[in-house]
């Protein structure tokens, strides 16, 4: 396979701020399939996850025509929360079967490179990572890279940003990326600046290929000393903005190893994103009419 994306299955009840609930949404990595998915049908999902995997993802899986080559059904069950939003956004994530079933799969839950690795081949050129920066997969990477050429993306998580204690071990895991993704409040905080320029500055000191994402404005791809800017796509009424992060990013993947120019890689994630915006959970199927809309998209910017 050309592209992998690595990382937890989670299926998640959502509670809104209007007292209305959605139920059984698929999350997680998940999202990163989905962004790939709009490009190129060239994709594998790999993930440790439990006998109920089919019951949740089954028939996403099987409506965009997906293997189950790189699932290792190695889980009691399938990561499931409850989220609770309030009017200020989320206020609380709780786990379905309880804090000791949490502990345990927080324990079990742990992709290896070898897993990946297993799923390379000499045609796989990019490779997503949702992990975190403790993870010692990164100290293990030699595997992936004697089986393939492939890029390594990372999207840096959102608690590692926030927390000072966790900034030199982030800062070390980057540079054995060959590519990362950061939003702008992660971005602020890691390395305590207050302003978007300010943090592009920051970012480009890393040497580091960065895809630079800005909520609804949209976001950079930032390399070679140059930041490339793409404002935000709409397709669509807005319904939800859960996991268009991690769909852009994906997508930003795709198109830096495709040799895209900086500003079409951020076009590209944007596009991607804006399918993600159109409903609960990833989008439900790609179908040629989809595709061939977001290349008409991307080539009309």
């Amino acid at each position: 396979m050309k592209y992998l994306v690595a990382g937890p299955t989670i299926v998640n009840d959502i509670l809104l701020a209007d007292k209305s609930e959605k139920q059984c949404v698929l999350g997680g990595s998940v999202y990163c399939v989905a962004g790939i998915k709009l490009w190129s049908d060239d994709c594998l999902y790999v993930s440790n996850v439990g006998p109920d995997f089919e019951d949740y993802y089954g028939a996403w899986m099987d409506a965009n025509a997906l293997k189950r080559d790189g699932l290792s059904v190695v889980l009691p069950h399938t990561w499931y929360t409850r989220l609770i939003y309030g009017e200020a956004g989320l206020h609380s994530e709780v786990f379905r079967y309880g804090e000791e079933e949490e502990a345990l799969l927080n324990e079990m839950d742990v992709l290896s490179a070898r897993q990946i690795a297993l799923c390379c081949d000499a045609d796989t050129k990019g490779i997503y990572v949702e992990a975190v920066e403790t993870s010692q997969m990164w100290d293990q990477l030699d595997e992936i890279r004697a089986r393939c050429s492939a890029k390594i993306m990372w999207e840096i998580p959102t608690s590692a940003a926030l927390d000072p204690a966790r900034h030199a071990g982030v800062l070390r895991t980057i540079q054995k990326t060959d590519l990362f993704s950061i939003n702008l409040p992660e971005a602020k905080a890691l390395f305590g600046v207050q302003t978007e320029e300010q943090a592009i500055e920051q970012l480009l000191r890393l040497k580091k290929p960065c895809f630079f994402r800005v909520g609804s404005k949209g976001a950079y791809m930032l390399q070679d000393g140059q930041a490339a800017f793409a404002p935000s796509v709409t397709v669509g009424p807005v319904v939800d903005p859960t996991g268009c992060g991690n769909v852009s990013t994906a997508a930003a993947l795709y198109g830096w190893c495709e040799g895209y120019e900086p500003k079409k890689i951020a076009r590209l994630a944007n596009i991607s994103a804006a399918y993600n915006l159109l409903q609960y959970g990833p989008c439900p199927k790609v179908d040629a009419a989809m595709r061939r809309h977001a290349e008409e998209l991307l080539q009309n910017e």
